[in-house]
């Protein structure tokens, strides 16, 4: 069974989706699209997560271990909980004990739980 990401992100981040369609085009100008599949609309969320050094390691720890490749159940405040796997990260330093790790979270629809 997939593991779960139990960190709660600052307030805010960007979410944004980008349609995945497939597209043939015909004589005289005309197009002719089509959604790729039934999961056609993913989305893309880049949070942040401003925490202690013991949780910015274990967060880095987490999505170390999943490599970008394997997926993970994350549920953003307000939403359903879905499938996502995360290839980008970032780790910044801003005083003893206090950092921040930025990601970038793409969903999956992978089957299996």
């Amino acid at each position: 069974m997939a593991e779960a990401f139990g960190w709660v992100p600052e307030f805010g981040g960007s979410s944004s989706v980008k349609a995945r369609v497939r597209e043939a085009r015909l004589g005289g100008g005309y197009v002719q699209r089509v959604g790729d599949g039934i999961n056609a609309t993913p989305r893309v969320r880049k949070l942040t997560f401003a925490v202690g050094q013991a949780d910015a390691d274990a967060i880095e720890s987490f999505l170390e271990r999943h490599g970008g490749a394997r997926w993970f159940w994350f549920t953003y405040p307000g939403a359903a909980r879905a499938k996502w796997r995360c290839d980008e990260w970032d780790r910044t330093y801003r005083a003893a004990g206090d950092e921040v790790v930025s990601v970038t979270f793409e969903q999956v629809f992978d089957p299996g739980e």
